[in-house]
This record gives structure tokens, sequence and C-alpha cells, in this order.
């Protein structure tokens, strides 16, 4: 069957594949609140733990390995990035696995609409989650604790826009490895917890041994949330972190690429092998 190509047709498939994801989450609300809280329970849990292991000293301490006494914004911005990855390679990468097992997996793919289509309408409805989710935590967190810093919320809500692109690229990395081994849920959490260690989710990267550094320098959350830190806390502008923009802007080019070449080669030895019709 011939896909559906035109700018009109590829907009309504587009369209069609955003409102299914956001009717998903506006009907079952529960998990989208959850995304809501978790960053505030993981930053309480983190601030309690460092009271009660560094006492009266707590706070020195803090500021003297990250170069602020703001422990809750420094702490809320990591969690934020954080649960912004989480939504992602949850509803990218496993999202095929739920059709699957919803049965209409084989149906979006008899579709006449190509496969990076069906990726990008999914990874559509992940921008407003993620706006939703930025504005309601780090926005609203930001505004209550430190008045005034509006222009600097919005330079930081555009470094974690940039950042989401090369975040979709690894959520079509991990739809591929979803349609080869079909059970995506121990890969979520592996992941996710790679994610918090590497990505200096709650303490500066420099902490880490140095190959583990190299790493981290391969993930775009963590260019994200240091940037974000330096433009919230330390007041820095997106021209100050040009470096870090860059290294965002590569990786956005190249994590798209290599995600959706993973998948289209995934998908066409399942074709060969049959691994469709297996649940």
């Amino acid at each position: 069957m011939p896909t559906v190509t035109g700018l009109r047709a590829t907009a309504e498939a587009l369209a069609a594949i955003f409102w299914k994801g956001l009717k998903h989450y506006t009907r079952y609300p529960g998990g989208f609140v959850l995304y809501l809280v978790m960053p505030f329970l993981f930053t309480l849990l983190i601030f309690g733990m460092g009271q009660f292991v560094g006492g009266s000293e707590a706070a020195l301490n803090f500021a003297a390995r990250t170069g602020t006494t703001n422990i809750l914004v420094y702490e809320i911005l990591g969690s934020a990035v954080w649960m912004t990855s989480w939504v992602v390679v949850e509803d990218v990468g496993v999202a095929l696995r739920d059709e699957q097992i919803k049965g209409t997996l084989e149906q979006n793919f008899l579709a006449p609409v190509n496969r990076f289509t069906l990726l990008i309408g999914l990874s559509l409805t992940d921008i407003v989650i993620t706006t939703t989710l930025f504005f309601a935590v780090v926005g609203v967190t930001v505004m209550v604790t430190m008045p005034g810093s509006f222009f600097n919320i919005m330079q930081a809500f555009l470094t974690l826009l940039v950042g989401l692109i090369p975040l979709f690229g690894i959520g079509f990395l991990f739809a591929g490895f979803v349609v080869r081994f079909k059970e995506p849920y121990v890969f979520t959490q592996i992941l996710n917890l790679i994610f918090a260690t590497l990505t200096g989710t709650y303490y500066p990267v420099t902490f880490l041994p140095y190959w583990i550094q190299l790493l981290s320098g391969i993930l775009p959350q963590t260019y994200v949330i240091d940037s974000m830190r330096k433009i919230v806390l330390a007041n820095q502008t997106l021209v100050n972190l040009y470096g870090s923009l860059f290294i965002l802007l590569a990786l956005a080019l190249a994590y798209p690429t290599l995600g959706y070449a993973v998948f289209k080669q995934l998908e066409k030895k399942a074709t060969v092998t049959g691994e469709f019709s297996k649940y």
C-alpha cells in the first residue's frame, strides 16, 4: 500500500496521532498527576536526606560543592528534567508495545502513514505534556522562591525544548528495541535510572569518575540540567551558554537520525521473521 504524502495529509495524520495521545492523558489523568507530583517528592527526599546526614552544615556543604545555597531550585530543576526524560521514554518508547497489547499495532502499521510520521505524532503529545510539567513544577517553584525570574524561566524553557529533540531520538531507538524484544518495562526502568545517575540530576556531574563523565557527555539531559541551573541560579544567558547549545543541537541531529535508522532496521527484520505476530 502506498504511503500517504503531501503536506495536508501528513498534517492530518500528525493531528490524529497527537489528539489520540492527548485524549489518553485527559481520560486517564492519574499518570499525569503522578508526573507532576514526583519531582517534588524526589526533591524533598533528597533534601531530607541531606539535612539528616549533613546536619547544621548541610547548606554550607551543598553550596561549597554546587556553588549555590538555593537547594530547592537546584534539585527541582534536576527532578523536572529527569521526569521529562521519563515521560518521553515511557510514551514514545513504550507506545508501540501498548498498541501491540491492545491489538492495534498491526492496523497502525498497515495504515498508509510513514513510520516517521507515526513517531513524530507521538512526540508532539509529549511536547504539550512536558511543557505543562515544566511550568507547573519549575515555573511555579522559581516564581515563588525567586520572584522576578520570568525571563530566566523562559530561557530555561527554550533550553528544554532543544533538549527534547535528542530525547525523542532516544525514544525512537527504544521503540525499535520494543519491536524486537517485546517487553520494554525492565529496559525503561534501567534507562531511567541511568539518566538519573549520569546526568547530574541531584549532584554535579563532576562528582562522577572521569570515565563515567564521558558517558554523561553523550546524554542531552546533562547539558539541559547544567544550562538550566546556570540560567536560573547564576543569571547566565543562552548567549553565554553557546557551547552547551551547540552540543545539544549536534545531539538533536544525531539521535533522531540514529534512532530512526535503528528503528527501521529492526522493523524490517521483524517483518521478515514474523516478530509482529508474536506477543
